[in-house]
């Protein structure tokens, strides 16, 4: 149990890093190319450096950093409606939760799953991305790999759950 505990903390935090180097990537990419029109139109043209491709980079790191920060903070992603679960037990709270960690399991799996057939794909047919060029096999095979974690991690956390019965409680933290 110890080591699965050590895994899912290794796993989040793994996944914090691809999450936030991927912000720090659509921040600095989306100041470069502000900047870079800013000074397009402080010179009247005579200036033409643009980020090629500015809005794909952001759009596809943003893919990465959403599905990193899903997998990183799975275990506190329920969704609390205190009409129902105020006066519930923590008991059942618990195998509520372990319940909607079974699912993100799933949906991980199938997100996986699409994902690889989206990257083998990608390779049959050389998709690639509309204003880079890039083949689209990598970014499929990034998502399909953020997905697996989800999948890995909301499983362990739902075993910890049900053998446990300890869970993140959004209503206790707020308190």
């Amino acid at each position: 149990m110890i080591l699965l505990t050590k895994l899912s903390t290794l796993i989040s935090r793994l996944c914090q890093f691809i999450g936030g180097i991927s912000l720090v990537i659509i921040v600095l990419v989306t100041i470069l190319d502000v900047g870079a029109r800013y000074i397009f139109k402080l010179t009247g043209g005579d200036m033409g450096f643009t980020v090629k491709g500015s809005v794909e980079i952001v759009s596809y790191f943003m893919l990465f950093a959403l599905l990193a920060a899903f997998a990183a903070y799975v275990e506190r992603s329920q969704i609390i409606v205190d009409v129902f679960t105020q006066k519930m037990p923590k008991a059942i709270k618990g195998y509520m939760m372990g319940i909607f960690m079974m699912g993100f399991f799933f949906i991980g799996l199938v997100f996986t799953w699409g994902l690889y057939e989206s990257a083998l794909d990608a390779i049959e047919f050389g998709k690639v991305t509309q204003d880079l060029r890039l083949s689209m096999m990598p970014i499929y095979l990034i998502s399909a790999a953020l997905s697996l974690l989800l999948a890995i991690r909301s499983l362990i956390e739902s075993i910890n759950i049900f053998r446990t019965g300890e869970f993140f409680d959004a209503e206790e933290a707020g308190a």
